[in-house]
């Protein structure tokens, strides 16, 4: 009986791990696990694919309004470089053209004409819209209706080309994984309509000729010929018809196949409707086959396309050219998205290359298949089972080996089928959950089975760790007491940043500049501990040093400003002393901050967090743009009399919609004799005082006298060119109820401002 037991209980734990990673893996947990670890190995296992050979990405990039001498808004270019481009890739015969682009303002008319003319010439451009959610609020607070416009290019514009779609990505936490292809609505999006054009444009006949033979009268609602097909502006008509009628017959789909089995089209026209077919096959949605980092596809800048002799003549012949915004122009209206080959710094990938990855995958059927839940399914119930039945049956370090072997065979399948099919198998369930439970299983089933009479778990764990650590661990085991641990406390934040960082990083041997920074920091962190503050943090070249107390004293903030001072001069003598010159920047602020644990799962950081540090931040950035060097706020030197400042007036800080009132900290007070500062800092001080009264002229000349006296002061330099190029604007928008001030918006550098 006890047998019997024995053997229903192994065999129902042998099932049971099987069933465990079954249902786990269709899980939304699962998914999100699988999508996040087991895709993202695969992707970076495979590494980078060669970049397709029929999509050419076109960018609207921040070098090439430089170079063309436009804004670096590009909704401000005048569309006529628009029809301009247009034309020249027209030139070079491409299959398609595709802007991911909404022109939905009305400008220049004969601009806009000139750019709609361009577009209707060949028939063969497509423009992508969006989707924008209105919300209408109702009688009942608790609820609202809600509905999607669709946003298009202006009439003139969108009647020009063949027609216009949206580009939907489905929301994740992290990296873009999936497109869609077609709205719940059965709308094909961008990259479907994209895709579909070149179809028809290569085999719309064929594609006729075997709806024909599946449902003769369907071709009666289809055109004839893909140019009546652009003429009329019936591509997404056709499109919708096709998805209506024969998307959702499986007895079609399966017809359409077995004869293009048996037909005897070209190799190329064949690829070509079999991808056709894939994507009647298919899902709304699809995972993305990354080709890498950002870049690998074919890219131009449109400045080289407007510029003859210097892009391959035959560079855009019979391809599908896609126009869109770079990730470097206006990045804060254009954001990139993050993909698994997003490297540690953050790398973005732009909209558009985003857009022809998916294209290019439906071009060439090649985007990442997931297993169907039922194969998922059973693959993972049987790897479960399997390993159970090894363990079951086989000696102990038997098991072990041969699970190990199993294991890495299961590897080398999943990424065969990754690197060969673009079959994506589970493999973080089955190898990260299922396998090391199986392992843990039998291990502690084996040890439980030599020593169940002595030692209980604690007891077991200790054979592995000593006893006082294993203690240790389980008092730390509460992580949601440490996710809680911190306090407010008053506190004083200085930022740094030191220029020429990113090139070193780029240019040195990594090695190298990990020396040269570990001396950089050698002679700043002692300031600040002398000082009595913390490192905080230390991101590459720059460090967040605090001053943290339940109540700041006059002490404390004179602490840090003599801290700030001295890393001033250390760095200055590191400068001097090496070859490789590292100008540091410093900010200041005070305020409140939470000083404790920030983190989650089984890694935390001990930092602060507040606005007080990112405005600290902030004003570390604005000596980029003053040409100084250290910039603390009013709450840091306000009744400080010790030090040298400059008050450099009211700003809006970049991401902040509060003025900050900021000084430029100099140097300390001797009181023995004269700062050097006082002329120049009463002379400047005089002249922003006319600049906060609203006084433009009177503090332009003030400003130019002390140029004349001081040449080279850049805060006097920035309030010169800032006054030339805004004083119309500015004196528009008097508002002598509070002192001007100085919205810095994208200014970054001091001769770059607003218009």
């Amino acid at each position: 009986m006890n047998a019997c037991i024995k053997t229903s209980l192994s065999c129902l734990s042998i099932l049971l791990i099987g069933v465990i990673g079954a249902f786990v893996c269709l899980t939304p947990h699962g998914i999100h696990l699988e999508e996040e670890f087991g895709l993202t190995w695969l992707f970076k296992s495979r590494g980078a694919m060669p970049p397709p050979e029929n999509i050419v990405i076109v960018t609207i990039d921040k070098l090439s309004a430089e170079i063309l001498h436009l804004p670096e808004n590009p909704e401000k270019w005048p569309r006529s470089y628009y029809a301009q481009l247009i034309d020249k890739i027209n030139q070079q015969q491409p299959a398609l053209i595709a802007i991911n682009i909404v022109f939905e303002e009305d400008r220049d008319p004969e601009n806009d004409q000139l750019l709609a003319a361009a577009i209707a010439k060949n028939n063969n451009v497509i423009l992508s819209n969006y989707l924008k959610l209105d919300i209408i609020p109702t009688s009942n607070p608790l609820e609202t209706l809600s509905f999607e416009r669709i946003i298009d290019s202006i009439p003139v514009i969108k009647q020009a080309a063949i027609g216009t779609a949206p580009f939907l990505i489905p929301k994740t936490v992290s990296t873009v994984k999936q497109f869609w292809t077609h709205k719940s609505d059965g709308i094909a999006t961008f990259p479907s309509a994209v895709f579909h054009c070149f179809v028809f444009k290569q085999v719309y006949g064929e594609i006729v000729q075997l709806i024909n033979q599946i449902n003769p009268p369907l071709p009666l609602l289809l055109p004839t010929n893909f140019s009546q097909l652009t003429d009329e502006f019936k591509v997404f008509d056709a499109i919708q018809v096709i998805q209506t009628k024969i998307t959702n017959n499986t007895e079609a789909l399966a017809q359409l196949n077995q004869l293009l089995k048996t037909s005897s089209y070209s190799a190329k026209k064949t690829r070509i409707l079999q991808a056709w077919l894939a994507l009647l096959n298919g899902s709304n949605s699809l995972y993305f086959n990354h080709y890498g980092r950002a870049g690998t596809i074919t890219t131009v800048p449109l400045y080289q396309v407007l510029s003859s002799g210097i892009i391959n003549p035959n560079l855009f012949y019979n391809k599908i050219i896609l126009i869109g915004y770079s990730e470097d122009i206006e990045p804060e209206k254009n954001p990139g998205q993050y993909t698994v080959f997003s490297d540690e710094y953050g790398e973005i990938i732009s909209p558009i290359e985003i857009a022809a990855t998916a294209i290019s995958n439906l071009v060439n059927h090649n985007w990442i298949e997931p297993f169907q839940f039922r194969d998922q399914f059973l693959l993972v119930l049987g790897w479960g089972i399997l390993l159970s039945i090894v363990c079951r049956f086989f000696p102990y370090t038997w098991a072990v080996s041969l699970i190990i072997s199993l294991s890495l065979g299961f590897v080398s399948l999943a990424y065969y089928r990754f690197t060969n099919s673009n079959i994506w198998m589970p493999v973080f369930i089955p190898l990260i959950v299922q396998t090391p439970l199986v392992l843990i299983i039998a291990s502690v089933s084996r040890y439980l089975k030599r020593k169940q009479d002595q030692q209980n778990m604690h007891k077991t764990f200790s054979l592995y760790v000593p006893d006082d650590v294993v203690k240790n661990i389980a008092y730390q085991h509460d992580t949601e007491t440490i996710s809680r641990y911190g306090e407010l406390m008053q506190g004083i934040c200085m930022a740094t940043d030191a220029d020429q960082y990113t090139t070193l990083s780029e240019t040195m041997n990594p090695e190298k500049l990990n020396n040269l920074m570990n001396e950089y920091y050698g002679v700043m962190f002692p300031q600040v501990i002398e000082q009595q503050g913390i490192i905080s943090d230390v991101i590459g070249d720059a460090m967040l040093a605090i001053w943290a107390k339940k109540e700041i004293t006059t002490q404390t903030r004179e602490n840090a400003c003599h801290a700030a001072l001295k890393i001033k001069q250390a760095v200055l003598a590191f400068n001097n002393s090496h070859p490789i010159l590292l100008p540091t920047r410093l900010g200041l602020h005070f305020g409140e901050i939470r000083l404790g644990n920030v983190g989650a799962a089984d890694h935390y950081e001990y930092r602060a967090i507040g606005d007080t540090v990112n405005t600290a931040t902030r004003i570390e950035g604005l000596n980029k743009i003053l040409g100084t060097r250290i910039l603390v706020s009013a709450e840091v030197i306000n009744g400080l009399s010790d030090f040298c400042s400059r008050e450099m007036g009211f700003f809006i800080l970049k991401g902040k919609t509060q003025p900050v009132h900021i000084y430029e900290l100099v140097s300390e007070i001797n009181h023995q004799q004269s700062s050097p500062c006082t002329a120049l800092v009463s002379e400047f001080s005089k002249a922003l005082n006319l600049f906060q009264l609203w006084q433009w002229d009177e503090a332009l000349a003030t400003w130019l006298n002390i140029e004349r006296k001081y040449p080279g002061d850049k805060p006097t330099i920035f309030y010169i060119h800032y006054l030339k190029h805004n004083i119309q604007l500015l004196s528009e928008k008097q508002n002598t109820s509070q002192p001007a001030m100085v919205k810095i918006g994208n200014i970054t550098t001091p001769l770059q401002f607003q218009q």
